[in-house]
């Protein structure tokens, strides 16, 4: 019988972490490709610079399912209107909430 080979290779003792590695992690280092250094366009620079926290306009993200038939008639009402589907679905809730005294 033929012994088989390990398909595994072993590390190398050499790529031992270095110690600067070890000290940016433990200084709670951010990703500089997650981390962005630009202000966003709903932040002017007054703010940016103060450190002052600006907090979003709709901070809160909700998914729902629509049949294709209201999504066409959706997308549709969109175009014609010249408006973003999200503005409409918020008049829409907004009407909804208050006719049942919400």
């Amino acid at each position: 019988m033929v012994d088989k080979k390990r398909r595994i290779a072993r590390n190398p003792k050499s790529k031992i972490p270095s110690q600067k590695a070890d000290e940016w992690i433990n200084q709670g280092g951010i990703d500089p490709e997650i981390s962005t250094s630009q202000p966003s366009s709903e932040q002017s620079k007054e703010e940016v610079g103060t450190g002052k926290s600006v907090s979003k306009k709709y901070p809160h993200r909700i998914s729902f399912d629509l049949s294709d038939a209201q999504y066409k008639r959706l997308k549709w009402s969109s175009f014609d209107s010249n408006r973003p589907m999200n503005v409409i679905l918020r008049e829409a809730v907004e009407e909804w909430l208050k006719a049942h005294d919400y």
